[in-house]
């Protein structure tokens, strides 16, 4: 099952680049939900297609919460607020991509050097995963609006994910546990910024000032 694996850490790392330079927000999170889906399909293919039942409910949980509850809700809130796409980015296309092809390979660079204890399924698991991480960073830092700044934050999450099951068989329990407490931070952090970003525009509105830190 590794080949699948591998095709997952792949398209991983393709969908981190591809959502770095995306501009539309409804589109960042359409390109989230895949690559959240198809994360939550790993679990499944760790131990050689023997499925355990530890391996479906984190499989289950992440995709039911990171690729339809999180898209969910920021699809909800994209309908209160009045932004569809990140006008004002630090960097353009060309630079996003270029950008993010440097950070693929550092990524690869630095896991070459780094040893973890038991056997990978795969080894493109670790450098996917780091690489993963560096594209969420550089998406929170080079976009201005503060719904695509939380779709960086969870990419992030999404690497440290990858990265998480790793580490699978050599600590069950503490990984599983931090699986899922992670997505839940997620999702209730996601709420609150979103709820903080209504309530900011909504006060706009009534009183005629400009908006704050990327919110216009």
């Amino acid at each position: 099952m590794t080949p699948w694996i591998d095709v997952i850490c792949i398209l991983a790392v393709f969908l981190s680049l591809t959502l770095l330079a995306t501009h539309r927000i409804v589109g960042m999170i359409k390109i989230f939900a895949v690559q959240s889906f198809f994360l939550g399909l790993v679990p499944l293919f760790l131990h050689g297609g023997i499925i355990a039942g530890r391996d479906l409910a984190v499989s289950l949980v992440t995709m039911v919460l990171k690729a339809g509850l999180v898209p969910a809700v920021l699809f909800w809130e994209l309908r209160h607020i009045s932004m569809r796409s990140e006008v004002r980015p630090i960097l353009g296309l060309g630079a996003s991509i270029l950008c993010g092809a440097v950070l693929i390979a550092v990524a690869f660079w630095i896991s070459l050097a780094m040893k973890l204890p038991g056997k990978l399924e795969s080894s493109l698991v670790l450098p996917c995963s780091l690489a993963t991480i560096l594209l969420g960073f550089m998406t929170m830092v080079t976009r201005t609006r503060a719904v695509t700044q939380v779709l960086g934050y969870m990419v992030i999450e999404n690497g440290i994910f990858l990265f998480a099951l790793s580490l699978f068989d050599t600590m069950p329990v503490p990984i599983e546990m931090g699986i899922l407490l992670d997505i839940f931070v997620a999702v209730f952090v996601m709420a609150i910024v979103l709820n903080h970003i209504n309530e900011e525009f909504e006060r706009t509105r009534s009183t005629g000032r400009r908006p704050r830190w990327g919110e216009s």
